[in-house]
C-alpha cells in the first residue's frame, strides 16, 4: 500500500517540487485512502527513504 501512495504522489508532484504533509494528504485522500492511514503511510515513506523532509516540506527521492 505504501508503493502505491508513493505513486499517487510522484505522478502529482514532480521530482524538483516540494510540497506539505496537509498537501502529500491531500492526494492520498483523493485516491480514496483515509486521513489517518494516509499520515501512516507518509511516515512509513520517509522512513523507506521515497520521501526525505526538508523545514517541514516533503520532496520525492529520486
Amino acid at each position: 500500500m505504501a508503493e502505491e501512495a508513493f505513486a499517487y504522489l510522484h505522478a502529482h508532484f514532480g521530482p524538483d517540487e516540494s510540497f506539505t504533509y496537509g498537501q502529500a494528504t491531500q492526494v492520498l485522500q483523493t485516491n480514496d485512502i483515509e486521513h489517518l492511514l494516509a499520515d501512516d503511510l507518509l511516515e512509513t515513506l520517509l522512513l523507506r527513504g521515497y520521501l526525505y523532509e526538508v523545514d517541514d516540506r516533503l520532496r520525492i527521492t529520486e
